[in-house]
């Protein structure tokens, strides 16, 4: 998406720009990040790990 200069719109970036985003959409961004990281760190159970590897 481009705004009406024909460039594209800037993007904060990092948790600094965050504190800039209105309070609803700070609280998101908290939420959404929060979400992630916890999926990232869950562990792979065994039963999926050798399913793949049955893969291979």
């Amino acid at each position: 998406m481009t705004s009406k200069t024909g460039s594209p719109p800037e993007k904060p970036a990092g948790k600094d720009a965050e504190k800039k985003l209105p309070g609803k959409v700070q609280d998101v961004n908290i939420a959404l990040r929060r979400a992630y990281e916890s999926a990232v760190d869950e562990t792979i159970p065994q039963s999926l790990l050798d399913l793949l590897n049955k893969l291979d």
